[in-house]
């Protein structure tokens, strides 16, 4: 960048100096050599690449050749809807209720801890834990926050 920079300075300079009967050549020799100047990081790009010396950055890959954490999906969607039946069978919303969830080696709901918070620790969690436990199965512990 400060090469481009002082070439743009220097062809500036050039230019000015030159009689205006040749100042087209100038001009065309000097549009050549920023050019090169810019394609000089592409040179040495290209030809690290062809020796495999140079790494494609992860960020630069496309979310879909990363392969996807299935368990953290699969928690999420566990997560997502139960807040909804919670919210539609209770009125717990997102923010007076959080759902952690504990899964097995076979991918399978071990416990489901719901921590109550705001207005939501008023209700009686009996019920709350009931649901939960015939909904997935599993054990359910309610904390209040």
């Amino acid at each position: 960048m400060v090469a481009l920079a002082g070439m743009s300075v220097l062809i500036a300079l050039v230019c000015t100096l030159v009689p205006s009967q040749g100042q087209a050549h100038v001009k065309l020799l000097c549009s050549l050599c920023v050019v090169c100047l810019v394609c000089v990081p592409l040179v040495h790009t290209v030809k690290d690449i062809s020796q495999g010396e140079w790494e494609i950055p992860e960020e630069w890959l496309e979310p879909e050749a990363q392969e996807p954490d299935y368990g953290q999906v699969a928690d999420r969607l566990l997560v997502g809807q139960l807040q909804v039946l919670l919210e539609q069978k209770f009125g717990l919303g997102a923010e007076q209720c959080r759902i952690l969830a504990q899964w097995d080696e076979q991918d399978k709901v071990t416990h489901v801890t719901l921590v109550l918070s705001g207005k939501a620790i008023w209700q009686d969690p009996d019920p709350i834990r009931a649901y939960v436990q015939q909904l997935l199965g599993c054990a359910c512990t309610v904390v209040l926050d």
